[in-house]
């Protein structure tokens, strides 16, 4: 049969990303705890570069490439492993794959003890190109509590505060699990978030944000420096974004910290 993609463009345009987005396909990855296996489902974004002089790409090999390693553990190198393969046998310089999927945790509720599951968003971004090292971005977004320290110190009673998105990207050189992330964003916030709460719960969590305040600014910053003391070793860079959706404003209040730009003490 005649290859399409193969006859020569009458263009003579190089396209730097082409491929496919949206891939639905069932995961699974290690768990910190256990080293249980935990089942998911990723969307799967796949791209590489086209030659100028070359119509098109085979959409079918990326799928197919995809398709070899459903019975798999989903990990760096398993992902730098089809990045390859998708590169070499679609004859490009470089391929980049993105899986984002959704991992829960188990958290029990601080003072009823109920078991819920909260639920991180979470992509690992790999891209290999020729005679260069690959390159794998995790990235780990999670939900916690800030409650306003100007708003606690003016009002008579009570503080405003706001859900807080809080998204830590590493680029990985030596493995990190996903719960050290997401702790690290508890960790440093005004208080976590929970599934399950019962109303004793909700005592506990409104007193812990109302004795714990912060401002975007410093959750962020919190979170950079316990990178910044746990992870630097593991990590080529790290990136810390807060995104805080107020309760009393229209706007959000947002931060961000790399620890590739500015003079950060840490280091």
């Amino acid at each position: 049969m005649k290859d399409i993609q193969n006859q020569p463009s009458d263009l003579n345009i190089s396209i730097e990303t082409v491929g496919i987005t949206n891939v639905k396909l069932p995961i699974f990855v290690n768990e910190r705890i256990f080293e249980k296996k935990q089942h998911t489902v990723a969307s799967i974004d796949v791209f590489v570069d086209l030659i100028s002089n070359q119509k098109g790409i085979h959409m079918s090999r990326l799928q197919i490439e995809l398709q070899k390693y459903l019975n798999v553990e989903l990990h760096s190198d398993v992902i730098i492993n089809i990045s390859n393969n998708i590169r070499k046998i679609s004859e490009s310089n470089k391929c980049q794959i993105i899986y984002s999927f959704p991992y829960f945790i188990t958290k029990i509720s601080p003072k009823s003890n109920l078991n819920g599951m909260v639920y991180h968003n979470v992509v690992f971004d790999i891209t290999t190109a020729k005679n260069q090292e690959p390159i794998f971005i995790i990235s780990v977004e999670t939900l916690a509590t800030s409650l306003c320290p100007c708003s606690k110190e003016i009002s008579d009673y009570g503080a405003h505060n706001q859900r807080s998105k809080i998204k830590i990207k590493c680029h990985v050189k030596d493995f990190i699990y996903i719960e050290d992330l997401v702790d690290i964003a508890n960790n440093n916030s005004s208080c976590e978030i929970y599934s399950v709460l019962k109303r004793i719960d909700e005592k506990h969590v409104t007193e812990v944000a109302y004795n714990n305040p912060m401002f975007v600014e410093d959750i962020s910053r919190n979170i950079f420096k316990e990178l910044s003391n746990k992870i630097k070793t593991k990590s080529h860079w790290y990136q810390v974004e807060v995104s805080n959706e107020e309760s009393i404003h229209q706007h959000n209040a947002y931060a961000k910290i790399n620890s590739q730009k500015g003079n950060h003490n840490a280091f």
